[in-house]
């Protein structure tokens, strides 16, 4: 590989015990992705060749599983927990390119942005570390540097004296180094006393004092914001939160509270979009031009289109929704519906791998599921697509300009033509042809003398 050629190796062995879980802490979930998820999810937009993932003996197949179908993967097993520059000297032979990046499987919102300045850095130097400042740098390492402002050595908390302790730039763990300087460094650094682990915090006052070159890169706290317990994956969540809606808003879309909104996955607007509270948006999402999303709604890797309206607590996965459509309120809207132009679904609907067609309305109390409807066509409420048999399921059509009653019952497979009425009360299970009316009810029956039971006393 080039001479700029990168890797990444990312720390993530760490059991995470304050997490009270049976998954490893790299693993734990944050705004729908994985807190490692986010690291490797900002690297895919950079120039990263390859990663190298540290772990800890039981957790590789977990890792595989999470991280199904990511290339440029190598799992490195750590077999002893004895620290970061241990971790760092188990991937080193991993490492084909000629310099490497050593990021935290647990600090999931660094930005692609700090990490390509780290990587301008180490063009003009051997080391770069990347620290924060922070108000109360309690339990953080910190960055000691010389008269000239080059870093000497990075002091543990509890190794700081007085004045040390008043730092407030600290240690974010997060460093890229040319690899043979890495590889140097790490053979170099001798456990710690206290603990019998080998620190790659270390790395600093040894190249320092070999005359290699070295800096640091500052960021934000949010940046280096690590996560090591479930309080601190609230926090976190409240960090992304605010990354996102701000972004959001910066773009014109017009968000009614900030702190009610979570997006867990990726969420891209057009312009004039309007966002209430308490919704959430899950996977890729996509709102065009003058979409409005009521309170307490949920949309799932759907499309919605221009001058769509959605209304509180719907309910949409999968979908491709048209434009100057209206949904809800308490629509489910389920994976594979389409909605063409204008089409409405109505409160308590729900639709299942479905066509709506071009203005056609299913406004209440409705199940269609594997059906495809034509234009302009009326469901009636507590209209009911039959489609499962108990083992396949079958297709319903319904042409355009149809109206069916409330309470019809199609039961699939059917097909009911261009311009039929189906009467209500219905229960249909044969071909309903064109512009003409169907009607399949039992004849009513009145009971003379009937007495309704009443209740024997308990003796």
């Amino acid at each position: 590989m080039s001479i700029m050629a990168w890797t990444a190796v990312i720390l993530a062995a760490g059991k995470g015990t304050r997490m009270a879980s049976c998954k490893p802490k790299a693993l734990q979930m944050l705004a729908g992705r994985t807190l490692i998820g986010h690291v490797l999810n900002t690297l895919d937009n950079l120039s990263i060749d390859e990663a190298v993932i540290i772990h800890s003996p039981e957790a590789k197949s977990d890792f595989e599983e999470e991280l199904i179908g990511r290339n440029n993967i190598t799992y490195v097993e750590q077999k002893e927990a004895l620290g970061t520059a241990h971790a760092l000297k188990t991937a080193l032979p991993h490492v084909s390119t000629d310099n490497l990046l050593v990021l935290l499987g647990d600090v999931p919102l660094l930005s692609g942005f700090t990490i390509s300045k780290l990587q301008e850095e180490v063009k003009k130097n051997d080391l770069v570390v990347l620290t924060g400042t922070v108000d109360n740098p309690s339990g953080y390492g910190r960055i000691c540097k010389d008269s000239d402002g080059k870093p000497s050595a990075i002091i543990e908390e509890l190794d700081c004296d007085d004045e040390q302790r008043k730092i407030k730039e600290i240690n974010s763990g997060i460093m890229a180094f040319k690899t043979n300087v890495a590889t140097n460094l790490v053979e170099k650094i001798k456990p710690n006393p206290k603990k019998n682990e080998y620190y790659l915090t270390d790395a600093i006052e040894i190249a320092y004092h070999e005359g290699i070159q070295a800096s640091t890169y500052l960021t934000s706290e949010e940046e280096v914001f690590g996560v090591n317990s479930k309080k601190d994956l609230s926090e976190a969540e409240k960090i992304n939160r605010k990354n996102i809606t701000d972004k959001l808003m910066d773009s014109g879309v017009t968000i009614i509270d900030p702190n009610r909104v979570d997006v867990r996955g990726t969420l891209s607007c057009g312009q004039n979009v309007t966002i209430d509270v308490n919704t959430v948006f899950i996977g890729d999402v996509k709102l065009g031009d003058n979409v409005t999303i009521a309170p307490f709604t949920i949309v799932s890797n759907s499309v919605i289109g221009d001058g769509t309206s959605i209304y509180s607590h719907s309910n949409i996965d999968g979908a491709d929704i048209g434009s100057s459509c209206n949904i809800g309120p308490y629509a489910r809207i389920r994976p594979q519906t389409k909605l063409e132009e204008g089409a409405r679904v109505g409160n308590f609907v729900e639709t299942k791998k479905s066509v709506i067609g071009k203005g056609s309305k299913v406004n209440h109390l409705t199940y269609i599921g594997d059906a495809k409807i034509g234009e302009k066509t009326n469901i009636g409420a507590g209209t009911i697509t039959c489609n499962y048999d108990g083992v396949n399921k079958h297709q319903t059509k319904i042409g355009d300009e149809v109206f069916i009653g409330s309470g019809v019952e199609l039961v699939a497979p059917i097909e009911v033509e261009n311009g039929a009425t189906v009467g209500a009360g219905s229960t249909v299970s044969k071909h309903v042809p064109a512009d003409k009316l169907t009607i399949e009810r039992s004849k009513q029956k009145t009971i003379d003398g009937w007495k309704r039971p009443t209740k024997k006393e308990e003796k």
